[in-house]
């Protein structure tokens, strides 16, 4: 993760800082610019790393999704997209990494947000999410769970699915929603992580994709976005 890229950085810089100062003492002139060359380089990939540390949770906070408070009721479906809900999501989701590390099978999740959303009538924001709950059961396959997460927000989970196959799927969930009368008015978003490639547990992948749906959130929108590797 970038956190510990970062703390990696931070040791080699103040590791080829002291190989500088011990060769500056020996009288080694050479070895010292060697070092203190290495030590500028280190500094440099530290302030880079820090930056992006900080942009990734700006652009994580701006997601309306609440990753600290999962829903405290459990029920069957939700009643306007009749999707599953997020309580019960998040046990599956669980148990579904469980499964993909037992069959060493990788496992996609994809974040689907609705842009636009907040400025739409009450109406028009009730047909959206019906149409995009419409679209996901048409396009995902039985073995797949897709659940309502938010307010605009749903979540799919893919079944032995690697990102490369869970983009594709995304992206015809996202034409099924933009390419109707009433999905003209909005833009659908979508951020992608998958086990075992971006994370190896349940919060990391959920943590990773609320990343990527920031990452095309802050692109322009209207996008799928993959994790990027550790």
């Amino acid at each position: 993760m970038t956190s510990r890229r970062w703390l990696l950085s931070l040791v080699t810089c103040a590791g080829a800082f002291t190989a500088a100062g011990v060769a500056c003492l020996v009288g080694h002139m050479a070895l010292a610019s060697i070092a203190l060359g290495a030590a500028v380089v280190s500094v440099a990939l530290c302030a880079l790393q820090w930056y992006s540390m900080r942009k990734e949770r700006e652009l994580a906070d701006e997601i309306t999704i609440d990753l600290r408070n999962p829903a405290p009721r459990l029920t069957t479906n939700d009643s306007v997209t009749g999707l599953i809900d997020r309580a019960y999501f998040r046990v599956t989701l669980s148990q579904r990494v469980a499964s993909a590390r037992r069959q060493l099978q990788p496992l996609s999740l994809v974040l689907f947000e609705l842009d636009g959303f907040e400025k739409a009538r009450p109406d028009r924001r009730d047909r959206a999410l019906r149409l995009l709950g419409a679209a996901m059961r048409r396009t995902l396959r039985e073995c797949d769970t897709a659940c309502r997460y938010g307010d605009h927000a749903v979540a799919a989970l893919l079944e032995d699915t690697p990102e490369a196959g869970a983009a594709t799927a995304a992206e015809r969930v996202r034409r099924a929603v933009t390419q109707t009368p009433t999905g003209r008015s909005f833009t659908l978003s979508a951020g992608i992580a998958a086990y075992p490639s971006h994370a190896l547990d349940a919060n990391d992948l959920l943590r990773r994709s609320v990343q990527a749906l920031a990452a095309a959130r802050a692109a322009g929108r209207d996008r799928v976005e993959i994790a990027g590797g550790d």
